[in-house]
């Protein structure tokens, strides 16, 4: 959205831009042209000055050529030199052309019958004659040539005030073209620029709107489900709480292991808050995990019990005995649909109980988890529920039955709902599995005696990691940083590196890409609590093997490890 209302401005300023430079280019032009069409009437308007004073200077000279008096004779040497300098700017020619004179101009000076070039220089020649030897005759010939030139002259500052009004009458066209080409220019940029450019951005207004108001929706929404996850969040928190008061009254340890489903239960929570970005875009990536079947069950059901037991519901657990294997599938997402069953199912019933059962079958030599969880509760229309299925959240987090369904889809199950007699629901959920003999990962682990690098700043997590890899582990060498990481590897042997990412001083990222130039072969597995889909996609691409996200469960580290180890070839025999 940032990137789109970034291209909307600079799009709007630089049509902005164009439009007041198209305007400024022809205002400007218009100036430049007016300017010189206003020099040349200035130009016009000196010349018929000049040649309206030569019409006063030859009568000048005729009456001062009658006067005896010295002074007078000053007079004329001055009138006769203005009139001659005059006569030759008026005349005057660049590379054999006119400057100042047009068609008609030139056929009055230099073409019979008023050759009024040839008439001015002998006006001129008679004048001078008689400045240096004045005699009645030439003071005569010289007042019939200055009566004889003047009609001339009028004519010919008649044809210069004519030539003038020619070019008044083109700058006012001028002008008008002008005034025309703004007015043409306004409307292109009314039509084609401001007009698109207003309707753009009143496009990008409504979409800026619609944005807010999803946004709000999503802030809305986000309180809301903040809310929701708080409130599940409680159920097994309520059940560690209440099993461990149970274990401190009586000391029956097998309140502890009570405790302990309950606490796996709050991390599958947990990973579901995770996973809901992912989900929401409709990205399910399934995780394959070796597994003990039985476990996933009861720690998804036990935090329940506590619940069911606080609405006085009988809350009744019947798991097959062939539920003992060791299986591969994605135990948290398996855990979550199945806590998400039994949340619902103790939700919308108030009174009775809650009956849940587990087995496992084989369905054209497939094996299936078939979980089946039963209430008194008031019931379902199937038609509403099978909609909502396809439409909206339920209930409890409420990524509910939508999450549920692409799930079920990816994993290749199915989840079934039918209603009870008199009142109640049935809803059963089947996904195939993967089984292992239970004996394979504990001769495995017999086998491996590892050198383990691990980089962890947080010495709790450190101290707890080291515990679980006791039993494969050789050596643990722990580090607190990406540096001491490197330092430690050079001088060092290793068959696999769990790495954090979030470390001071040097981070994971950086210390994955240096470790792997030392070794391009040994396996470098992530142990993070960052589930950020770029942060993994960018330590992957810097040389990472696999993650693991924290918290993490001793038996899925254990698979990991030993998977990462046989596919390197790396297991060391004890």
């Amino acid at each position: 959205m940032k990137n789109k209302n970034m291209s909307l401005i600079n799009k709007v300023k630089n049509r902005y831009i164009g439009a007041l430079l198209a305007m400024a280019i022809l205002l400007s032009m218009a100036m430049g042209i007016m300017q010189y069409l206003l020099y040349q009437q200035s130009q016009d308007a000196h010349v018929i000055n000049i040649a309206g004073m030569q019409r006063m200077l030859s009568q000048r000279i005729a009456l001062f050529s009658a006067q005896e008096d010295k002074r007078d004779s000053e007079n004329l040497r001055q009138a006769i030199d203005k009139f001659e300098s005059n006569h030759e700017f008026l005349t005057k020619t660049e590379r054999r052309e006119a400057i100042y004179l047009n068609e008609a101009l030139a056929a009055l000076y230099y073409q019979e019958p008023v050759q009024l070039d040839l008439q001015s220089n002998t006006f001129v020649t008679l004048s001078r004659s008689q400045f240096q030897q004045p005699t009645p005759q030439l003071e005569e010939q010289i007042f019939t040539a200055s009566q004889h030139i003047l009609p001339n002259l009028n004519e010919a500052v008649s044809l210069f005030e004519q030539h003038a009004r020619s070019k008044t009458e083109m700058v006012r066209k001028i002008e008008l073209l002008i005034w025309l080409l703004g007015l043409l220019l306004l409307f292109i940029e009314a039509k084609f620029i401001f007009r698109p450019m207003a309707r753009e951005i009143a496009e990008a207004l409504d979409k800026l709107e619609a944005a807010r108001k999803l946004a709000d929706d999503a802030l809305h929404s986000k309180s809301r489900f903040l809310a929701r996850v708080s409130h599940e969040l409680r159920t097994p928190l309520q059940a560690i709480q209440g099993y461990l008061d149970e274990y401190l009254s009586n000391k029956d340890t097998q309140q502890l292991q009570h405790v302990k489903s309950a606490a796996n239960q709050l991390d599958v929570l947990l990973y579901s808050v995770q996973d809901f970005n992912n989900l929401s875009e409709q990205e399910v990536v399934i995780e394959r995990h070796q597994v003990a079947l039985r476990e996933v069950i009861k720690s998804a059901c036990i935090a329940f019990q506590l619940t069911a037991h606080k609405k006085s519901l009988a809350f009744n657990l019947a798991l097959s005995n062939e539920l003992d294997v060791t299986c591969y599938c994605d135990g948290k997402r398996v855990g979550w649909l199945i806590s998400e069953l039994v949340n619902n199912a103790i939700k919308f019933t108030e009174r009775g109980s809650i009956q849940v059962f587990a087995d496992l079958v084989v369905d054209e030599d497939t094996p299936y988890l078939e979980f089946v969880v039963e209430d008194t509760g008031p019931g379902f229309d199937y038609q509403q529920l099978r909609e909502a299925v396809h439409s909206e959240h339920f209930q409890g987090t409420q990524l509910g039955l939508k999450r549920c369904r692409l799930l079920i889809s990816a994993l290749g199950g199915r989840l079934d709902f039918i209603a009870r007699e008199p009142t109640g629901t049935r809803a059963t959920l089947r996904v195939p599995i993967e089984i292992d003999n239970q004996q394979t990962l504990a001769r495995t682990m017999e086998q491996v005696s590892a050198r383990i690098l691990l980089v962890e700043d947080n010495l709790l997590n450190a101290r707890v990691i080291e515990k679980m890899l006791q039993p494969i582990a050789k050596q643990v060498t722990h580090v607190e940083h990406g540096e001491g990481a490197l330092e430690v590897y050079e001088v060092g042997k290793f068959d696999i590196v769990l790495m954090d990412l979030n470390m001071p001083v040097m981070d994971g990222f950086e210390a994955t890409e240096r470790l792997r130039v030392l070794d391009p072969t040994v396996p470098i597995l992530v142990v993070t609590a960052n589930t950020n889909a770029e942060d993994l996609d960018k330590v992957y691409a810097l040389g990472a093997t696999a993650h693991l996200y924290k918290p993490l469960q001793p038996d899925v580290l254990h698979s990991k490890v030993v998977l990462l180890l046989n596919e390197c070839g790396d297991l060391v025999s004890s």
